[in-house]
């Protein structure tokens, strides 16, 4: 089994135990990139893009290796903008969800505001 695996990542975050990073800065960025992926792919991300990234941050601050700064890094060179929207940014907007579902969303009139982006994350899939 490889460090990569889903269940040794999660095993490693519940024990605690460190990742295995060779002595440069671009393994660890790597090495921590990787993980970011398997566990936020690992959840809801499709309809909860805010929630995942926000659990996958408490697991790997919880395990201790690697810092905040170091994660948001990693989730902020994934950032995308979408208007194609999730379940939890049209719970938000409850607004912009009704005019979804009524067609309305194309139509904009002089003075009328910009369709709101949604942030998402798109990370690589590691097999």
């Amino acid at each position: 089994m490889s460090q990569y695996d889903l269940d040794v990542i999660v095993q490693k975050i519940q024990d605690r135990s460190p990742f295995e990073l060779k002595d440069n800065n671009r393994s660890r960025q790597r090495v921590l990139k990787i993980i970011i992926s398997k566990l936020y792919r690992s959840l809801d991300y499709k309809n909860e893009p805010r929630a995942c990234r926000e659990k996958v941050t408490q697991l790997l601050l919880f395990q201790g290796q690697f810092g905040k700064e170091e994660i948001d890094e990693i989730f902020k060179k994934a950032v995308q903008r979408s208007t194609e929207y999730s379940k939890e940014f049209l719970e938000q907007y409850p607004e912009l969800a009704r005019e979804l579902f009524e067609g309305r969303t194309g139509e904009k009139k002089s003075g009328e505001k910009e369709v709101p982006e949604e942030i998402i994350y798109r990370f690589q899939n590691y097999a």
